[in-house]
């Protein structure tokens, strides 16, 4: 299928830790791109109440207890997560964020399996093909290179938005080198993921 015939959703989760068997999801936020253009309007986010709160999580994140007070359980939004999730999940090392959707889906007895784009291995494959020296792959690092604006980070909302428009300079990119279907992209994708398999997950 080609790009512009794609359903692709970007996403980004706040999370009370990086352990991803014990900690949990708290915010969670889903930025759909169809024919290769954001729609904000179809954005979803929303907050998630955790079975414990890790307050020195607070400070990457600034979502506090009395946030998340009134906030609705993962299994109360499991439903509209789902459909948000609606094509192929985009995001910046997004196997971290994919990992607690999967530990939250089983969690309620449902199984969830979707593939997933990481715009980090995109970047990858992209400095192979020019040569380029080791880039700075933190969100920070890409935002940089295609000269986005940092005025809000660490929001979930505001980072899946930030990776959808890195995902539309990268689309455009592999253009020029043919890679212009939904299987070509995952092959590519993949084909970095397991050349560097000892790389950590989660890329800052």
């Amino acid at each position: 299928m080609d790009l512009k015939d794609t359903k692709f959703c970007v996403i980004d989760l706040e999370t009370t830790g990086l352990n991803t068997k014990t900690d949990e999801m708290i915010a969670f936020a889903c930025v759909p791109v169809q024919e290769l253009k954001i729609l904000v309007n179809n954005a979803y986010y929303t907050l998630i109440k955790p079975e414990k709160y890790n307050i020195e999580s607070m400070k990457y994140h600034g979502i506090s207890v009395d946030d998340l007070k009134n906030a609705p359980s993962f299994k109360e939004v499991a439903h509209q997560i789902l459909e948000a999730l609606d094509g192929i999940i985009v995001g910046h090392s997004v196997e971290f964020d994919y990992r607690f959707l999967k530990k939250s889906f089983k969690k309620i007895g449902i199984k969830f399996k979707k593939n997933i784009i990481d715009i980090v291995l995109i970047e990858k494959w992209l400095a192979k093909k020019t040569n380029d020296p080791e880039l700075d792959l933190t969100i920070e690092g890409l935002m940089n290179l295609y000269e986005l604006n940092d005025y809000y980070r660490h929001n979930a909302f505001a980072d899946a938005f930030f990776t959808a428009q890195i995902f539309q300079f990268e689309t455009l990119k592999l253009s020029r080198y043919g890679i212009d279907s939904a299987k070509k992209l995952l092959k590519i994708v993949n084909k970095i993921k397991y050349s560097n398999n000892n790389d950590d997950v989660r890329l800052f």
